[in-house]
């Protein structure tokens, strides 16, 4: 109890009377608040912005003996539970300055619907909490409040000095505690609408208790809300973009508060399916996703930008985890991608799209760094010769030459020398677009005009030494291979060990570009066996005179020593007899006297009979 007597209030307005009033001056006039997580601070009513001096007669005060600049509130509860509230009464907004003595009272609980201001809502029976103690801060408590329910509150301003009232939930940490429907005071028609693909939207301010609506558009002319007429519904349904707003007339108080809402209509994006992507090079470990954007959101309008979102799968996107940097996508194989077109401002998606990540590589190696081509000693090709090869129809080929193309063909086919030393090729897979550029040179060969012989030593002098010396052909510097009597080729041009006889050796080059042939020569020498046998092959053993070669004189004998025959150089030659006595299979011995070069010498060896 305040320790002031307190007799009566009178006011006598001496100088006419005012217009101004406070924070909810009269039930009628109620404010809605709640305290929320937040400390809630709003100006008293005092003599300064209010002539109300007292409450308006006929509810019942309760403890409040005096209720001067009377305040009215009403809150609604969002939670069931325990409500305690700390109130308190200051000079300043932040709390500063001199502290107030602050009084308050609370009726109820009623329905939002209810009128709460009547006598009868605002009688002793609903009194729930009450204080008029002479304290700076009060504690007001709620028990059992129940979602929806509505409670008024007064709140008085004792001293009457200008000031701040302070509303704090101190409980709503606590086991079975309340809260406060602050919604009361958010927007009504909620956020801001950004709609996608749609032609037209409702907003709704439906409000309990509301007695009357009118609703409002925007006019960027005028800037200014201009009302739509005719519109006095809760609900307003729209097709056009723009920034509405609602005005509500309360039931009860005729309280008006109002909402505004920006709505957007936007097109749906469109996502086109794009051809697949394509990694050609094989020591590339990464492909830009981004290269398919472009084609991804052709035909997207222009009321907005769009960005393309990257997914590993439909699940990935489902759960909107997208690649994080699809310009540089690590893939070890062929795979799907899923792509998304997102609206920037809006946030609208369009459908999915699946596309594919290829690897697509030409053959490596495909044409060697030298091409050989093959000519005769005329100069003409060899038949018809071509570089290259046929991929396939998945395929298309450029061979350029001097910076010209002179065939699209897989192979390139010559018939005549090339006027040029190198060409390039250019392969082209068809369906992927990869493409990869090769050079090759051209070496043209060709076989040796003409293969000549030398021919040194002789059989009875350490026997012959063979050398050949090809003359090259046409084209490029080459190399050749020699061989004696076709037999096995050397990269040596002398031969030795050569047996009597007739001989040629020739000359091949080593890509394949043909074989020359020396004309047929004469190796003079002693044969090594014979066989008298009457076949008419080897019947007789005797040793031919040549150009280089004079036989003087040629014996035979025995392995004894004895002298078996004297043979005449052109003649018979030896039979195999003795004294016209057929002599057995043995080795037998010769000694030939002769002239070569003008100079006379000698030779023996042995030979052998055959039966």
């Amino acid at each position: 109890m305040k320790q002031e007597t307190l007799l009566l209030f009178c006011i006598i307005l001496l100088y006419g009377s005012f217009s101004v009033f406070g924070q909810g001056s009269s039930c009628e006039n109620l404010d809605p608040f709640c305290a929320g997580d937040e400390e809630l601070v709003f100006p008293n009513s005092n003599t300064t912005n209010s002539n109300i001096v007292n409450g308006q007669p006929g509810p019942d005060y309760g403890c409040l003996l005096s209720q001067p600049y009377p305040a009215w509130f009403y809150l609604q509860v969002e939670e069931t539970g325990n409500l305690r509230f700390d109130i308190s009464q200051f000079q300043n907004e932040d709390g500063g300055g001199s502290q107030y003595d602050v009084d308050f009272i609370v009726w109820g609980p009623f329905d939002r619907t209810e009128d709460y201001c009547t006598d009868d809502s605002l009688s002793e029976l609903n009194i729930v909490d009450c204080s008029y103690e002479p304290d700076t801060v009060e504690q007001m408590f709620i028990p059992n409040a129940e979602e929806g329910q509505v409670y008024v509150v007064l709140i008085t301003n004792y001293e009457e000095l200008p000031g701040f009232i302070s509303l704090r939930q101190t409980n709503s940490d606590q086991a079975n505690s309340g809260s406060t429907d602050c919604g009361i005071l958010d927007e009504v028609l909620g956020p801001d609408r950004f709609l996608c693909g749609q032609n037209e939207t409702t907003l709704d301010a439906t409000t309990d208790g509301v007695e009357r609506y009118e609703w409002f558009r925007f006019d960027n002319t005028t800037n200014n809300f201009e009302i739509i007429a005719n519109e006095e519904d809760p609900t307003l349904t729209i097709t056009n973009s723009g920034r509405y707003k609602v005005i509500v007339y309360e039931n009860i108080t005729g309280q008006a508060d109002e909402d505004e809402i920006e709505v957007t209509f936007y097109s749906e994006p469109v996502a086109n399916t794009p051809e697949d992507l394509y990694l050609c090079d094989p020591n590339q470990t990464t492909i830009d996703l981004s290269a398919a954007s472009a084609e991804i959101l052709n035909g997207n309008s222009a009321e907005e930008n769009y960005r393309v979102n990257f997914y590993e799968s439909i699940q990935e996107l489902e759960a909107e985890n997208p690649i994080s940097n699809p310009t540089a996508f690590p893939v070890e194989e062929s795979r799907e991608i899923v792509a998304q077109v997102e609206g920037t401002e809006s946030g609208c998606l369009s459908n999915e799209v699946i596309f594919n990540v290829e690897l697509t590589f030409v053959p490596e190696n495909f044409l060697p760094a030298e091409s050989v081509i093959c000519v005769d000693v005329d100069g003409t090709v060899l038949d018809q010769q071509g570089i290259g090869e046929d991929l396939g129809t998945d395929y298309t080929y450029e061979w350029i030459a001097g910076g010209n193309t002179i065939s699209t063909e897989a192979v390139l086919n010559f018939t005549e020398t090339p006027n040029f030393n190198s060409v390039s090729l250019i392969v082209t897979d068809n369906h992927s677009g990869c493409s990869i550029e090769f050079n090759t040179t051209l070496l043209v060969y060709s076989r040796p005009e003409t293969v000549e012989v030398e021919i040194e030593g002789s059989d009875f002098t350490g026997g012959y030494i063979i050398s050949a010396e090809a003359t090259p052909g046409p084209g490029n510097e080459t190399t050749y291979e020699y061989s004696a009597d076709n037999g096995n080729w050397q990269e040596s041009t002398v031969f030795r060990n050569l047996d009597p006889g007739n001989h040629t050796i020739s000359a091949r080059e080593i890509n394949g570009c043909g074989i020359t042939t020396s004309e047929e020569f004469y190796l003079v020498g002693y044969p090594r066996f014979f066989t008298p046998n009457s076949d008419g092959y080897n019947d007789t053993w005797n040793i031919e005179n040549t150009t280089e070669i004079q036989i003087k004189k040629l014996y035979v004998f025995d392995r004894y020593g004895k002298l078996i025959k004297e043979l005449t150089p052109g003649g018979a030659g030896w039979d195999g007899t003795y004294n016209g006595r057929t002599l057995p299979a043995d080795d037998y011995w010769f000694r030939v006297e002769f002239e070569k070069d003008g100079t006379n010498d000698h030779f023996g060896a042995n030979f052998t009979l055959k039966r």
